[in-house]
């Protein structure tokens, strides 16, 4: 599988300590919440990723061009921030994720990765809005805000559930390398796009970057985001846009 980062403002790129991204899996959590914080902090786009894993698909949005994968970035912000639009092919999706760990690892500024994504909420069984799956270099980073381990190690997710897609192939690789990386899991509906699910793990970015990226639109445009999210995954629906059957799993 070819795979090659196009890096567009290496100056931006180059300082970024945290790598953040979220994948199209349960209620759209991780992709709803990279597109919220690239809109909401005006981010650029500082590098595109070529991959034969892409499918033909591309649009245009604000004038540009918009690819399957691209990563954004800000000159005030230390970290980058990863889009799929799209899924890779299934049956690359395993390759494309190691390679992309592996660019993480080969990163010499990068110290922490946040992968996004969503937990059924009809197996909340606590008071927190979040579950977490820690790397086991996780504690080894040392920005963490006061009091977050323990809320991690409080809300670990449960015993039986499976993880499955690129960010658990991403999360799994890391893990493997003693990378320090975290799964912030929002509960969210697992038939259909929750942008209100998405509000917990916007909130939750928020203390661990020291931003603050409001949730007003998430909540007033649900139904809106909901549709549009509909409408850009419709092309794979006729290729290979990955589903998942078992209520034990989530992406």
């Amino acid at each position: 599988m070819k795979f090659k980062i196009f890096v567009e403002q290496p100056e931006i790129l180059n300082k970024c300590q945290v790598f953040i991204s979220g994948w199209h899996g349960l209620g759209e959590i991780g992709y709803i919440t990279v597109s919220h914080l690239i809109q909401e902090l005006n981010m650029e786009r500082i590098a595109t990723i070529m991959s034969s894993g892409a499918p033909p698909f591309i649009s245009v949005q604000e004038n540009q061009l918009r690819l399957p994968f691209e990563i954004y970035g800000k000159q005030d912000l230390n970290f980058a921030v990863f889009i799929p639009h799209l899924q890779p092919y299934r049956h690359v999706q395993i390759e494309f994720s190691e390679k992309l760990s592996e660019w993480i690892l080969g990163h010499k500024n990068l110290e922490m990765a946040f992968f996004i994504g969503g937990v059924d909420i009809h197996l909340k069984t606590s008071d927190s809005n979040l579950q977490y799956i820690p790397s086991r270099a996780f504690n080894s980073y040392s920005r963490l805000p006061d009091g977050f381990t323990e809320e991690v190690n409080t809300n670990l997710l449960d015993p039986g559930l499976f993880v499955a897609g690129p960010l658990a192939i991403m999360l799994g690789y890391l893990d493997m390398n003693m990378f320090p990386a975290i799964g912030l899991l929002a509960y969210a509906e697992r038939d259909r796009p929750d942008p209100l699910g998405a509000v917990a793990a916007v909130e939750k970015l928020n203390t661990l970057l020291q931003v603050e990226v409001k949730t007003n639109a998430l909540i007033r445009n649900a139904r809106v985001i909901e549709e549009e999210i509909k409408r850009q995954l419709a092309p794979m629906e006729e290729t290979e846009k990955d589903k998942l059957t078992s209520r034990r799993m989530y992406t």
